[in-house]
């Protein structure tokens, strides 16, 4: 969880985390109750947890009324708790809740020990659970858990966050002013952390689509190292690059060692023509573990193998302390997709391991893009083993998913329109789309698409 903690530092540090229980299903209750009942008369409990104790929240968070209670056991209708506290109306919500205690741990220093300062149980009648350090600094930082007091279960830490803990930069550093401008109260219910985020990577999307297929220097990632194993003719491209399906956002591809030019850069081809020109690569991908010792594989398809006679199969490696493993086999199967009498598996073959027909095995020199994955035209060498074959690519657009998140882009600040925009939306929906800071927040966009630098750190992509 990155839950979105604010830090003020006066006397000590007053540390305010937005409560988050983790709901996993909710019913209604069914008639008023009194103060003080063992048993909650709900619509439905059919998907609640049976046959042990839970964690329930009655009414909503930030109601008058709202408590968290522990239920024993139900039948259909009913929740069988230890008694409530508070009077409740028909209607009101009843969730089953994962979380109800918060834990705060605290530490000098950004990567420290953190040492756990207090567990708080979560107020439930307010948006926020308020935790005060009273020996804290500025330069104190704090990380988050979510606690279940009844199972004792613990969320993973948040980040770390401190009251210097949003660069200039920030997420927050767009929001804040916009909040103060408006006077939006920290206690709205509407207007929440969540909700300004939420607003802010809406207004990032929108630019981004609107700029689309123009690059800027802060989406660059050069250098960047990916490691070889011999034997295969692929290697999966970083989960962060923009588009996967062709080089549309890849610079480049090279090798930097054990060549006599130095470094070598790879040259791209389209799909179509690396099927006319990796005639050579074929094989199959095994579909069952071979153990060492094997005498038969089982691939996904057999039809690139020769079945008039006994042959010989390549087996890609599969960790960077291997070779490729050339293995003879006496018939195959067409039926089963098996190659027959085998000899010479002198080790593990895992599920999903190539195995090639007549490879052509060498440096590469061409290669394409599709399906998340970069494709040589030649199966990687065993004097390739372990090598990095390095990329310069443009990197996608992330989420904004938190306050503390650092927004690259030099025009940032045009987001304030639109969340100013979003903020009077949220509170009237009626408000249509000629409203002046909506009408202002597209101006600008167009006005930057309009005026872009077209120098060396940024290029416009047109095919």
């Amino acid at each position: 969880m990155n839950p979105q903690i604010k830090i003020i530092n006066n006397i000590g540090n007053t540390i305010t985390v937005p409560n988050e229980l983790g709901v996993k299903v909710f019913t209604y209750l069914s008639s008023n109750i009194a103060a003080g009942v063992l048993a909650i008369p709900v619509d439905n409990t059919s998907d609640f947890t049976d046959g042990s104790s839970i964690l329930l929240l009655v009414s909503s968070v930030g109601a008058e009324n709202s408590e968290i209670v522990t239920s024993t056991s139900n039948t259909i209708n009913s929740l069988v708790t230890f008694a409530t506290t508070m009077a409740h109306n028909r209607g009101d919500i009843v969730s089953e809740i994962k979380w109800d205690q918060i834990v705060v741990s605290k530490s000098a220093t950004i990567d420290g020990a953190y040492t756990p300062l207090a567990i708080q149980t979560i107020f439930t009648t307010q948006q926020n659970t308020v935790v005060e350090d009273s020996a804290g600094s500025g330069t104190d930082y704090y990380k988050i858990q979510w606690k279940n007091s009844l199972t004792g279960l613990l969320s993973d830490f948040s980040t770390a966050i401190s009251v210097d803990a949003y660069p200039e930069n920030s997420v927050n550093s767009v929001i804040a002013p916009v909040l103060r401008a408006m006077g939006v109260s920290e206690e709205d219910p509407k207007i929440t952390s969540e909700f300004t985020i939420s607003a802010i990577d809406d207004a990032r999307k929108f630019t981004t689509a609107k700029l689309y297929g123009i690059r800027h220097a802060w989406q660059q990632e050069f250098e960047f190292p990916i490691k070889l194993l011999a034997g295969n003719n692929f290697v999966d491209l970083p989960t962060d690059i923009d588009f996967i399906e062709t080089d549309q956002s890849l610079l480049a591809v090279r090798f930097t060692i054990d060549n006599i030019l130095t470094p070598y850069n790879l040259r791209y081809i389209d799909k179509r023509t690396w099927n006319q020109t990796s005639f050579s690569v074929t094989g199959g991908t095994t579909t069952v573990a071979a153990l060492t010792g094997a005498t038969d594989i089982t691939l996904d398809s057999n039809g690139d193998f020769p079945d008039s006679a006994a042959g010989v199969a390549y087996v890609a490696t599969t960790a960077y302390t291997q070779e490729i493993m050339q293995i003879a086999y006496t018939s195959i199967n067409i039926t089963t997709n098996q190659l027959l009498g085998v000899t010479g598996i002198t080790r593990d073959i895992p599920l999903g391991t190539r195995v090639w027909s007549r490879p052509t095995i060498s440096q590469p020199i061409y290669y394409t893009v599709y399906d998340d994955k970069l494709y040589f035209d030649r199966l990687i060498p065993d004097a390739m083993q372990g090598n990095n074959v390095y990329i310069d690519y443009y990197k996608k657009v992330g989420e904004v998913t938190s306050l503390s998140q650092e927004l690259p882009e030099h025009y940032r600040e045009i987001y304030k329109w639109y969340l100013r925009y979003a903020i009077k939306y949220r509170k009237d929906n009626d408000i249509t789309s000629d409203d002046p800071d909506l009408v202002k927040f597209n101006s600008l966009v167009d006005a930057l698409f309009n005026n872009l630098y077209t120098g060396q750190s940024t290029t416009i992509i047109t095919n």
